[in-house]
């Protein structure tokens, strides 16, 4: 499957289906769960909500980069896949 990025918060984004399915900030990663999925990320070290223009995003949450270990940054990457699966295509507009 082809996962195009562009720019997006001031670094890039990483599409599926026209749904964004996480981010590169800097050295933080952005990552897109469900709501379920963003409670529990929040109980971990390094994770907290991801704020944009001084707004939290409620089920963008950004990882700090001393947890993206290469234990922990694919096991993120496919929490973002498997949720983003589940959303309906987005049609560019």
């Amino acid at each position: 499957m082809d996962v195009p990025k562009r720019k997006m918060f001031g670094g890039l984004g990483y599409f599926m289906n026209g749904n964004m399915v996480c981010g590169i900030k800097g050295d933080q990663l952005i990552v897109k769960a469900s709501a379920e999925t963003v409670a529990e990320l929040l109980q971990e070290p390094g994770m907290g909500y991801f704020d944009y223009g001084g707004k939290q995003m409620k089920s963008w949450l950004q990882a700090e980069p001393e947890v993206l270990d290469e234990d922990n940054l694919p096991r993120l990457l496919a929490i973002c896949r498997g949720y983003v699966l589940t959303l309906p295509p987005k049609e560019k507009g």
